[in-house]
C-alpha cells in the first residue's frame, strides 16, 4: 500500500488544486461572463467527446493496465513496443468514429437546428477533441501502468485548468471573440498529449516500434476480446455520467445544461479521492490478480473504501451545509440547482463508498459481469431520465443519476461478495457515516450570518472540529491517519528550528 498512499496523496494534492482552478472556471467565471448557453455548449461538447472517445479506444484503457504486466515481462525498458501498439489502435478508432460523426453531421445540425444552434455552429470541433482526448487518455493509461500517475493529473487536473482560465480571462477582456474562445477551449487539449509524449519521452519509456513476434495471434485474440467486453463497459459508464448533460441539452436546452452543471460540478469535489486512488490503486489490484493474490486485493479493496467514504462524508457535509450560501455566489438563474447538489452528493457518495469495485472486477476474469451491469443501468439510466427530467427538470436528472449510481455499485458489491468473498465494509464504515451526520447537525446550530464568507468560514470550521477529531481517535483510516502525522511532525520540526 506505499506506493498507492504515497502517490495518491500526491495526486490527491494536485487534484484539489485543479479542483480550486475548475471551482473558479466553473462556478465563478464561466456563469459571470459567459452566456448561459454558451457555456452549456462548453459541457455538451465534453460529453458528447467523452462517449465518442471511449467508442474510439475500444476499451484500449482498461487493456492497458490489464496487459502491461505481461508486456512488461522480458522487456523493462521498452515493453515489447505496447505504447506504440495501444497508439496505432487508438489513432485507427479516432478515424472511425470521426468518420461516423462526419457522415452524421448533416443529419445532427439538421436536427439540432432552432434548439441548439451554438452547438450546430461549433460542430467541427468535435473531430479535433475527438483527437486529442484519445491520445490523452492512452497516454494517461499507460503512465499509470508505468507507476507514474502524478504527471497525467498535474497536465489534466492543473494545466488544463489553468490555460481554460487564463482563457476565460481573455475572453473577458474582449481579446478573444466567442469563436477564437471554443477553438482554443478544443486546442488546449493537445498541449496535454504533447507534454505527456515529451514526458516518457524524458523518462526513457517512449518507444514506438512495435515487438511484432512477441504479439502471438493467441495474445492479439485474447486482447480484442477484453477490449470488445470493456469498451462495451467503458461507454456504458461514461454514458452513465454524461447522458444526463446529453439530455438536459436535448430536453430543456443549453441554459439549462449550464445550470446542472455548476451544481454538479461543485459535488465533483467528492471523486477526487476516488480518482487519485485509482490513478494507482488499479495497477497493483492488476499485479495481485496475476499473482493470484487475493489477499493484497482485499487489502486494497477496504482501504479505498474507507478513505473514499471517511474523506468524501466530509465534502459533502461541508458542501449542503454551506448551499445557501454556495447559491448566494452564483447568478440567480442558478439557484434551481439545490437539489441537484443533494442528489448528485447522495450518488457519489454511494459511487466511492463502495471503494474501486469496478477496477476489481474490470482487471479479473470475470470482466464481462462489468459490462453487463454497466449496459443494464445505463439503459435503467436513460429510462428514469426520460420520466424525471419532464416531471421535475434539472433536479430530476439529478435524482436519476444517484438511483443509477447506487444500483451500479450495490450489484457489483454483491457480486464480488458472492463471487471472491471480497467485501470493504467494517464497523468503521458505519461510524464513519454516523459522524457525517452528527457534524452536519453541529453545523446546524449555528445562526446564519448576514457575510456569507464568514458563515462558510464559520460553519465549515465547526464541521471539521467535530469531525477530524472523532475520527482520529476511532482511527477509521490507518492512511488519513499516517498522513495527518507527517504533516504534523512537519510542522513540530518547522516550529523547532
Amino acid at each position: 500500500m506505499g506506493i498507492i498512499r504515497k502517490q495518491s496523496i500526491q495526486t490527491s494534492l494536485l487534484s484539489y488544486l485543479g479542483v480550486g482552478l475548475g471551482y473558479i472556471n466553473v462556478v465563478l467565471l464561466f456563469p459571470k461572463f459567459f452566456a448561459p448557453e454558451e457555456f452549456g455548449l462548453t459541457r455538451v461538447l465534453i460529453a458528447v467527446i467523452g462517449i465518442s472517445a471511449q467508442v474510439a479506444l475500444f476499451g484500449l484503457t482498461n487493456a492497458i493496465i490489464k496487459f502491461f504486466p505481461k508486456f512488461r515481462e522480458g522487456d523493462e525498458e521498452n515493453h515489447h513496443g505496447f505504447l506504440g501498439l495501444n497508439l496505432l489502435w487508438g489513432i485507427a478508432g479516432v478515424f472511425v468514429v470521426g468518420a461516423v460523426l462526419f457522415f452524421a453531421q448533416s443529419w445532427i445540425v439538421e436536427y439540432k437546428k432552432g434548439t441548439s444552434d451554438l452547438f450546430v455552429d461549433y460542430y467541427v470541433l468535435l473531430f479535433p477533441f475527438l483527437l486529442f482526448e484519445v491520445l490523452n487518455q492512452l497516454l494517461s493509461s499507460y503512465t499509470r501502468a508505468l507507476y507514474h500517475s502524478v504527471i497525467n493529473v498535474f497536465f489534466r487536473e492543473v494545466f488544463l485548468r489553468f490555460t481554460t482560465t487564463t482563457l476565460i480571462l481573455l475572453f473577458y477582456f474582449d481579446w478573444l471573440d466567442i469563436g477564437q474562445f471554443m477553438w482554443l477551449f478544443v486546442l488546449q487539449q493537445g498541449l496535454i498529449a504533447l507534454g505527456m509524449l515529451i514526458y516518457l519521452k524524458a523518462i526513457g519509456h517512449f518507444n514506438l516500434k512495435i515487438d511484432r513476434p512477441f504479439l502471438t495471434r493467441e495474445l492479439r485474440a485474447e486482447i480484442f476480446h477484453y477490449r470488445t467486453f470493456t469498451m462495451l463497459t467503458n461507454v456504458s459508464a461514461i454514458m452513465l455520467v454524461s447522458v444526463d448533460v446529453v439530455m438536459i441539452s436535448y430536453m430543456m436546452g443549453l441554459d439549462n445544461t449550464a445550470f446542472y452543471t455548476v451544481a454538479y460540478y461543485i459535488m465533483a469535489l467528492i471523486n477526487i479521492p476516488r480518482n487519485a486512488i485509482n490513478n494507482v490503486s488499479l495497477s497493483v489490484v492488476s499485479d495481485a490478480w496475476k499473482r493470484e493474490d487475493r489477499a493484497a486485493i482485499q487489502t486494497v479493496y477496504a482501504k479505498t473504501s474507507i478513505n473514499q467514504l471517511l474523506i468524501g462524508i466530509l465534502i459533502f457535509a461541508g458542501i449542503w451545509a454551506n448551499e445557501a450560501n454556495i447559491f448566494r455566489m452564483l447568478p440567480a438563474e442558478y439557484a434551481d440547482g439545490k437539489w441537484v447538489l443533494f442528489f448528485v452528493g447522495v450518488g457519489k457518495l454511494m459511487d466511492v463508498g463502495f471503494g474501486i469495485n469496478s477496477g476489481i472486477i474490470s482487471t479479473s476474469s470475470v470482466f464481462r459481469f462489468d459490462t453487463y451491469a454497466n449496459v443494464i443501468l445505463l439503459v435503467v439510466t436513460v429510462v428514469l431520465n426520460l420520466i424525471f427530467i419532464p416531471a421535475y427538470g434539472i433536479a430530476g436528472a439529478a435524482a436519476a443519476t444517484s438511483i443509477s449510481l447506487a444500483s451500479f455499485n450495490i450489484s457489483k458489491y454483491i457480486f464480488l461478495k458472492m463471487k471472491f468473498g471480497f467485501d470493504p465494509f467494517s464497523w468503521k464504515s458505519m461510524v464513519t457515516i454516523l459522524l457525517g451526520l452528527i457534524a452536519y447537525a453541529a453545523s446546524l446550530l449555528l445562526p446564519e450570518q448576514s457575510n456569507f464568507i464568514v458563515d462558510i468560514i464559520l460553519r465549515s470550521s465547526i464541521i471539521l472540529l467535530v469531525y477530524l477529531p472523532i475520527s482520529l481517535a476511532f482511527k477509521l483510516s490507518e492512511d488519513v491517519n499516517a498522513f495527518l502525522l507527517v504533516i504534523w511532525q512537519q510542522i513540530r520540526s518547522v516550529d523547532s528550528k
